[in-house]
């Protein structure tokens, strides 16, 4: 027995671990709480219409693809208005949807980096997505932020090298994909990648072909479940599924977006790509040499580099960062994976000395870049004086109040053109928006859609109509409508907007 009072080598591993322990859940939660006020109070955003207007307008009986046409898939919008009752304020209510997005997606790194690679993994891929946040487009909510938590759950929630996957995991997973289709319709090309990954794993360890067809059905049945439930709640809503069916796939493949929308990444952007994915030819190699040795974690690692290919895949085909919003945490995962096995695979002895110290190295050099590049996002918010900017909101604030001391407690309006900068006048003034309404951005401006717009207008006249002369080609694309408003509006006055020229049109009696 050892002398009273004296810890045994046992008793101080326990709580060496235990000091270790409490020290990750101290940074994670350091980690966890700069980000969220960082969000919160510090960061420029971008909280357009969608996540603004649209779930108003949602409360206020409007309904999707009937009354507000969109390309996208429903839940982001339907998640929001849900809330509004709760949250009625939209600006604040954004801000906390996007924090709390923002915070679970950190925590989900953690859990995912620390289930397959360690603890340390698990801190040092939380701090990668925090420093990496800002550049992947964060400050933007959007149908990407909710998916990133979600395909993190893949992650968590599949593990490719077990020999059994019981029914109620597949069902769980084919849920998820099904829930992830419903936010953006990209994701059903991830969710593709996902039932052929399984399909492969099933077949590397030889089990039968019957055992694949099972898995695959069952993972597809369960995925469709929640697209059919949400189909049976529109259609009870609306009466029909084809203004459904258009807008969010008929639209997307007739309306020329793909080449009205079509924009290509700076060299800025692809700079920025490489420095952020630097360590990934790291984690190719990787694969290739754990596949040769026989571990499983091939099959980890393969599925997240599969994984972050098709997360990446919403950017298309208009290039921006806050596409790139599902891959991040993903390429956070991985960067963290990779450099803790090139750290555990250090040779020891003197002799290998330079070699040991030579991961590490390069672990702290890419870490120290990555401060000083990638760190700058929070600097440069931190530092300012200016006041915070809200992109697609704040600019408008002064133009609503304008539009408010003109026009009549009751009156309603029209924009033109309405699109992302300009749409969440309807918000700030509380007016309602028109009985169809739409973005009049290029690729929506199908002659069936004007059609709809100008009917709209005449049926249900506004007694005004808000114009941005020169927006978006709206002369260009849609001269039908302009010359309506021309000939039975007339000039108000003009409004001041910090982007550009606009004026309040009044109806001719």
């Amino acid at each position: 027995m050892s002398p009273a009072g004296e810890d045994t080598p046992m008793s101080s591993g326990n709580e060496s671990r235990r000091a270790w322990t409490w020290l990750g859940f101290v940074l994670l939660a350091g980690l966890l709480l700069f980000q969220a006020f960082a969000y919160y109070s510090r960061l420029t955003l971008s909280l357009g219409p969608r996540v603004i207007f649209q779930p108003w307008a949602l409360q206020h009986g409007l309904l999707m693809y009937e009354n507000l046409a969109d390309q996208h898939s429903p839940l982001m919008p339907l998640v929001l208005s849900a809330l509004v009752p709760v949250i009625p304020d939209g600006l604040r209510l954004a801000k906390i949807v996007l924090v709390v997005l923002v915070t679970l997606t950190t925590l989900l790194t953690f859990l995912a980096a620390r289930r397959y690679a360690g603890r340390a993994a698990g801190i040092a891929a939380a701090f990668v997505f925090v420093l990496w946040s800002p550049t992947f487009g964060f400050g933007k909510l959007w149908h990407e932020t909710f998916l990133a938590p979600l395909y993190l759950l893949w992650l968590l929630c599949y593990d490719p090298t077990a020999p059994h996957r019981s029914t109620r995991r597949l069902l769980l997973l084919g849920l998820l994909g099904g829930v992830t289709v419903l936010f953006k319709q990209h994701a059903v090309l991830v969710f593709a990648a996902f039932v052929l990954w399984n399909a492969l794993t099933i077949w590397l360890a030889q089990r039968s072909l019957l055992k694949i067809v099972r898995e695959t059905g069952v993972l597809c049945a369960a995925a469709a479940a929640p697209v059919v439930a949400l189909a049976a709640y529109h259609y009870a809503q609306a009466g029909t599924l084809a203004n459904l069916f258009y807008w969010t796939t008929t639209f997307n493949l007739v309306s020329g977006y793909r080449t009205l929308a079509a924009l290509s990444p700076t060299t800025a952007q692809i700079s920025g790509l490489v420095s952020a994915g630097v360590l990934m030819p790291a984690a190719l190699l990787g694969l290739i040499e754990l596949k040769r040795q026989g571990d499983k974690r091939w099959l980890v690692l393969g599925w997240g580099l599969v994984l972050l290919v098709c997360a990446s895949l919403t950017v298309y085909p208009r290039f921006a960062f806050f596409h790139f919003q599902p891959a991040a945490p993903i390429l956070a995962f991985l960067t963290a994976f990779v450099a803790g096995y090139a750290l555990r695979r250090r040779d020891t002895g003197a002799a290998a000395l330079p070699r040991a110290w030579f991961p590490a190295g390069v672990v702290v050099g890419i870490a120290a870049f990555w401060l000083v590049t990638a760190g700058a996002a929070y600097w440069r918010d931190f530092q300012s004086d200016a006041p915070r900017k809200i992109w697609e909101y704040t600019d408008l604030i002064p133009v609503a109040g304008e539009i408010r001391q003109r026009i009549g407690p009751t009156d309603g309006f029209s924009i033109l053109p309405d699109d992302e900068a300009t749409a969440n006048l309807y918000y700030l003034t509380r007016c309602p928006p028109p009985k169809f309404w739409t973005f009049t951005y290029p690729w929506y401006m199908l002659d069936r859609v004007k059609r709809q717009v100008l009917t709209t207008l005449q049926v249900h006249a506004p007694a005004w109509i808000v114009y941005f002369p020169g927006r978006d080609e709206i002369e260009k694309r849609a001269p039908e409508i302009i010359a309506y408003m021309q000939g039975h509006y007339q000039r108000d006055v003009p409004l001041h907007w910090a982007q550009g020229e606009g004026w309040l049109y009044k109806r001719v009696p």
